[in-house]
């Protein structure tokens, strides 16, 4: 098995500058998948930490573990139309995490197996199953408009042997809520 390289372009300033750029973004976006999905955010986690444990920089040390990202990948697109289409190289319950960035746009983001329109206005923020649903991005009328997609690569996980996480389920979501309502039931109860 070949050993896990860093990528040539990964020590660049340009790339370094960037990633340092994102950090305070993608630590709002990391926050939120804690909540969100929080399965998808252990998993995310988990296969970092090996990775980093893993991987064997090239002739110049570069530290790896400045990737300030849950998810293995991110893919920027700006101004452009995205076709229809399934992601390939993620599992079922890998969510990608889309956000749509920009000003002054009303892009949508269509999910032709669910036959549904989303706002995707600027702040936009949809987990989806990129693998099982159809989805693009069609033309605006005005303004800028640039995505960032974060998404988890199924190869990386078989890679550091780190298992799927399940989708997350409406329960967990209710025994949170469930848990709040209580905390605060109980902190009446003693006053």
């Amino acid at each position: 098995m070949d050993p896990l390289v860093t990528s040539e372009h990964y020590g660049s300033e340009k790339v370094q500058k960037w990633l340092a750029a994102l950090t305070s973004s993608e630590v709002l976006w990391n926050s939120i998948t804690t909540v969100v999905a929080p399965d998808l955010f252990q998993a995310g986690v988990l296969a970092f930490s090996e990775v980093i444990k893993k991987v064997q920089p090239k002739k110049k040390k570069v530290a790896v573990d400045s990737w300030p990202s849950i998810f293995s990948g991110l893919e920027i697109m700006a101004n452009c139309v995205t076709f229809s289409h399934k992601d390939g190289s993620g599992s079922p319950s890998l969510l990608d995490l889309l956000v749509s960035l920009g000003r002054n746009h009303n892009a949508t983001l269509a999910l032709a197996d669910l036959n549904a329109e989303l706002d995707y206005s600027p702040g936009a923020m949809v987990y989806i199953s990129g693998r099982v649903l159809e989805h693009s991005v069609g033309p605006w009328l005005n303004g800028e408009q640039f995505i960032i997609a974060h998404f988890m690569k199924d190869t990386v996980h078989n890679r550091v042997g780190v298992p799927r996480p399940w989708f997350p389920m409406q329960s967990f979501f209710l025994e949170l809520v469930g848990r709040r309502q209580k905390g605060k039931m109980q902190k009446r109860g003693r006053k």
